[in-house]
């Protein structure tokens, strides 16, 4: 740089002397001017002061109409209660929506006022009323669904079903070995007291119906007589069963009878532990969700919004009280106090001049002056217009420093974020899972950990491009931080892997937060104007329940979204039962693989179903056996299972198909319209691509599509009923029938049912096997086929064990029926030669 004085030598440059005096004048100028306009500022005071009165009456007329409606709205939300009928719902919304009009005139009012008191009172009204709308539209939407209004009721279906159902089947196993072993069902004494204890049971099942129907129909925590004798029954089967403990004792009962005593004595436990609990639940004061939720959640809220309305009609009345003679007092304070900063305005220029002069500018010209005369081999300059002294030395240090941090900060935040969508990354989430056991630990508090993983975000982008993609995970990462609470964490592990850490949540909380979730997330995604549905899965593990440290937990919620991706859950909490690292499972695993590979004990058993009133075999309905080589039989329903955990189902499921399809084609060499049932697992129903394969299979093997009759169960269908309707359509367009198996031991929708293209039912074993000794089955039956009929649906009555049952059924005009009194379950060469021996009239 040059040397010599340039257009940047800083003696060129005005320095802060001359700045700071023209500086001055102006301001001098700008107080004087001030003074002469707060002269005019009187004139408007009269105008503000009637100003002030018309915006008052204007805020009090819309501060009631608000009210008006905001009771009126309360007074649909009693009704609704009280006498539920749908126009109260939309009163209750149309109230509302009035009373947000009138609270948005209010606001505008307010507005005008210039008060941001009032405005900030305005302000909280206004979240105050969205609140309110979003717990009523909560609170409305709620109430259509009974299990909600009732919570009760989830909790018998999960607790109280299955005990009833293992008592029925080991007593009926325990009947059917005496039976076996005497060759008379009721010749012996020890088929007597197995019959009586049976009884005994359906008869306490028959009152404890008795209850719930009462609980569901009225708000009552009184003790019924029905009650009572639930508990009664209960010491009485105990008392039977201990009697029949002592004959077993004796060795007088047989192996299967003591094994079937074993799984009684434990069902009637847990069925009457689980009772206790329910008539706990019952007399406890939430009985109703929807009157609990309108008294903690919406009262509150309402009483919260009057409140306000009258904190704002105080407010509003002394501001405007008090406006008028505030704002003539206020002008002529200015009026004063303006000639007062003038004089007050000239000493401070001069004082202050003074004052830099001595301790600022002149300090810093005198070291400007010695710099440049010790270092004339450095040419100093200063950038643009700046002053010669402190400022831009002052500037160029704070830029330094912030641009040191930047970047510090910058190198931070790669280090532990996702580039991507700016989340924390795998790194930081194990550093704050780690930090959140230690504090939770010391708390004595548990941390949840919510690992999730989109379920068809491959397909966006092979088929949109990884840009869309990257857009997709980018909104995914915001409405993830939307949900959180400010001591969670969510982070991106990579791919279309995010995981949440929750401190002092536990395994409910966290199911409730995972649900929460899932909705979010199954809402679609508008991403270049296209609308996405991904959906997602969610795996949950809770420390200290499920591990320790963060690797563990870290695996064990991996295991768990696993589980809930492979069975179409949406949420799993982690299951020791479904870690498939334990020796026996891996080993079961190994053999399903193998018998898969070349069937030598997968095979399936054949049982006939007959026409009742012709008594012509009309199919056959395929059930899966597995006789393995090491553990013996396995259940069907656990060799489903462990098929859906491992990803088998579907080489399974079209083995099943492949097998009796082809069976069906050389059976029906000897019955030409042979029809073959196979049993859906709920995994199929989730599968959109069942359709094909089913189409696929009849092809190959030559089967009519209307010979095909698909079976599904009750909750089956009700898992993800939307996705299980779709797949149940695809199935009726190819000409195969469906049919809804065991109906009557679920809880399903009679309203749904009539959605689905079903053509026909089949009756649960339990009520069939028992109608002709307890009238309540007998119903039952009875109701069930007339039901069926009037929707236009075919029935098949299973678990027909004697001729009196089948006759029964003909009156009750059932359609068709299969059970051991027509033949057991068949392996395929013995299923041929029953079908081409069997004669219809010797049946009859």
């Amino acid at each position: 740089m040059s040397h010599h004085p340039s257009n940047d030598d800083p003696r060129r440059l005005p320095g802060l002397r001359s700045r700071y005096l023209r500086l001055a004048a102006a301001v001098t100028g700008l107080l004087l001017a001030a003074a002469a306009a707060a002269t005019l500022y009187m004139a408007r005071v009269g105008g503000e002061s009637a100003r002030a009165h018309h915006l008052r009456d204007n805020v009090m007329g819309a501060v009631a109409a608000t009210r008006d409606a905001l009771q009126a709205a309360d007074a649909a939300l009693t009704a609704l209660v009280l006498t539920p009928r749908p126009r109260h719902e939309e009163q209750a919304r149309a109230r509302l929506d009035a009373a947000r009009r009138h609270l948005a005139e209010l606001q505008e009012q307010v507005a005008l006022t210039g008060q941001a008191g009032l405005a900030a009172t305005s302000a909280r009204l206004d979240r105050a009323l969205r609140d309110l709308q979003q717990e009523v539209t909560l609170f409305i939407e709620r109430r259509h669904d009974p299990n909600w209004v009732y919570p009760i009721l989830p909790y018998i279906a999960e607790r109280l079903l299955q005990p009833n159902i293992a008592f029925e089947t080991a007593a009926d196993e325990a009947l059917q070995a005496i039976a076996e072993r005497d060759g008379r069902h009721y010749g012996s004494e020890l088929y007597g007291r197995f019959d009586r204890v049976r009884d005994l049971w359906r008869r306490k099942i028959l009152n404890f119906r008795a209850v719930i129907i009462r609980f569901a129909g009225l708000n009552d925590i009184e003790t019924t007589a029905q009650e009572v004798n639930v508990d009664q029954l209960h010491e009485v089967i105990a008392a039977r069963l201990d009697e029949l403990s002592a004959m077993a004792e004796r060795g007088e009962l047989g192996l299967v009878e003591e094994d079937a005593l074993q799984r009684m004595r434990e069902a009637s436990s847990a069925w009457q532990a689980n009772w206790q609990t329910v008539k706990k639940l019952r007399s406890t004061a939430i009985w109703r969700n929807d009157l609990h939720l309108l008294e903690t959640r919406i009262r509150p809220l309402q009483q919260q919004l009057h409140a306000r309305l009258g904190e704002l009609e105080h407010d509003v009345l002394a501001w405007s009280a008090g406006a008028a003679a505030a704002t003539e007092a206020a002008a002529r304070r200015v009026i004063y106090t303006l000639w007062a900063l003038v004089a007050l305005a000239l000493a401070f220029v001069v004082l202050a001049y003074l004052m830099l002069d001595r301790w600022a500018l002149g300090p810093i010209a005198r070291i400007a002056e010695t710099l440049n005369r010790e270092g004339d081999n450095t040419q100093y300059t200063l950038a643009g217009q700046g002053s010669r002294e402190v400022q831009q030395l002052v500037q160029a240090f704070n830029t330094m420093r912030r641009i040191i941090h930047q970047r510090q900060t910058a190198l931070e935040h790669q280090a532990l974020h996702d580039g991507l969508t700016g989340l924390p990354n795998r790194t930081l989430l194990h550093d704050r899972l780690e930090n959140a056991i230690h504090i939770m630990r010391r708390n004595k508090a548990p941390v949840a950990l919510l690992l999730l993983d989109l379920d068809r975000f491959k397909e966006v982008n092979d088929t949109l491009g990884h840009p869309v993609g990257d857009q997709l995970l980018q909104e995914v990462g915001r409405r993830l931080h939307r949900l959180l609470r400010e001591s969670d964490t969510v982070a991106r592990l990579g791919g279309d892997e995010f995981a949440i850490v929750a401190p002092d949540t536990g395994a409910d909380q966290a199911l409730a937060f995972a649900a929460k979730i899932h909705e979010a997330l199954c809402r679609v995604f508008t991403v270049d104007g296209q609308n996405l549905y991904v959906g997602v899965s969610i795996g949950i593990s809770v420390y200290p329940l499920h591990g320790a440290d963060p690797d563990e937990l870290i695996r064990r919620a991996d295991i768990a979204m696993y589980v809930a991706k492979r069975g179409a859950l949406g949420q799993a909490l982690y299951d020791p039962s479904q870690d498939e690292h334990s020796p026996d499972r891996l080993a079961l695993v190994g053999d399903l693989h193998r018998e898969l590979d070349n069937p030598q004990h997968l095979f399936l058993a054949y049982q006939p179903q007959i026409d009742l009133f012709t008594r012509e075999v009309v199919g056959v309905e395929a059930l899966l056996r597995w006789d393995n080589r090491d553990s013996g039989p396995v259940p069907p329903e656990e060799v489903i299972q462990l098929a859906e955990h491992t990803g088998l189902i579907d080489r399974l499921t079209d083995w099943v198909l492949d097998t009796a399809l082809a069976d069906c084609a050389r059976c029906r060499e000897l019955v030409p319209g042979l029809s073959m049932a196979i049993n859906l697992s709920t995994w199929n129903l989730q599968d959109p691509d069942l359709p094909q394969r089913v189409s696929a299979a009849l092809a190959r093997h030559g089967v009519p599509a209307e010979q095909l009759i698909l079976e599904v169960t009750e909750s089956a269908m009700m898992n993800d009923p939307a996705r299980a309707r779709e797949v149940m359509t695809a199935l009726h367009e190819l000409g195969v029938e469906l049919a809804i198996d065991d109906f009557g031991t679920g809880f399903s929708s009679l309203g749904y049912l009539k959605l689905l293209p079903v053509s026909g039912l089949k009756i649960d074993r339990s009520f069939v096997t028992s109608m002709l000794h307890d009238d309540n089955d007998a119903v039952i039956v009875q109701s069930t086929i007339s039901l069926a009929h009037n929707l236009g649906l075919k029935v098949v009555a299973e678990g027909v064990e004697e001729e009196a049952a089948v006759l029964r059924l003909r009156q009750l005009k059932c359609d068709q029926a299969q059970g051991y009194h027509i033949s057991p379950p068949l392996p395929r060469k013995a299923l041929v030669r029953w079908l081409d021996q069997y004669q219809p009239a010797a049946a009859q």
